[in-house]
């Protein structure tokens, strides 16, 4: 992986971190990170 696509993830993880202040449910917060990137299931 290089490290710009790297950068993008986690900058991507970041603006979804801030979308989610106050949000009680963390599972919810990583479902949502989960559906932001798309790909294999492990």
């Amino acid at each position: 992986m290089h490290t710009s696509q790297l950068e993008g993830v986690n900058n991507r993880i970041k603006v979804i971190k801030r979308m989610a202040y106050g949000f009680k449910d963390t599972e919810y917060f990583f479902l949502k990170i989960k559906a932001a990137f798309p790909g294999k299931v492990r």
